[in-house]
C-alpha cells in the first residue's frame, strides 16, 4: 500500500469535517474494521470507559484523529458484542441546512 497507518488516517480525516465527528461519535469500531481491513495485523483496544475505541498497529495506537495515547486493553467478548452495535447514523443526526421555505432545519434520520 505505501502510506503509514498515520498518512492514511490523516488523509481520510481531512477529506471532510465530518469523518473525525462520525469516527470519534459512535463509529470508531467501524474505523477500526476500516484500519484492519488495510492493516491486518491490527488489533482493537478498549478505553476503561468502555465507549472508545483504538487500533494497535505495530506498537502505536490510533483512531480517527492520529496517534492516540492512553489506557486501552484488549476488547472480552462482552466488549465486542457491545461495540460491533455501535454507529454514528444511531445515535446521532447530520443537519444538511435549512428548508428554504419554512427555514426548518432538513436532518438525516437513519
Amino acid at each position: 500500500m505505501g502510506l503509514t497507518p498515520l498518512q492514511l488516517i490523516s488523509n481520510l480525516r481531512d477529506t471532510d469535517y465530518y469523518m473525525q465527528v462520525i469516527f470519534t461519535q459512535g463509529a470508531c469500531y467501524k474505523f477500526h474494521l476500516f484500519l484492519k481491513s488495510l492493516f491486518p495485523n491490527s488489533t482493537a483496544l478498549i478505553n476503561s470507559d468502555k465507549d472508545h475505541i483504538v487500533t494497535l498497529i505495530d506498537g502505536s495506537m490510533y483512531d480517527i484523529t492520529g496517534e492516540v495515547q492512553g489506557d486501552y486493553e484488549q476488547l472480552n467478548d462482552d466488549d465486542l458484542k457491545i461495540a460491533e452495535k455501535w454507529t454514528f447514523a444511531g445515535n446521532k443526526l447530520i443537519s444538511l441546512g435549512e428548508c428554504s421555505h419554512c427555514e426548518e432545519p432538513i436532518i438525516v434520520v437513519k
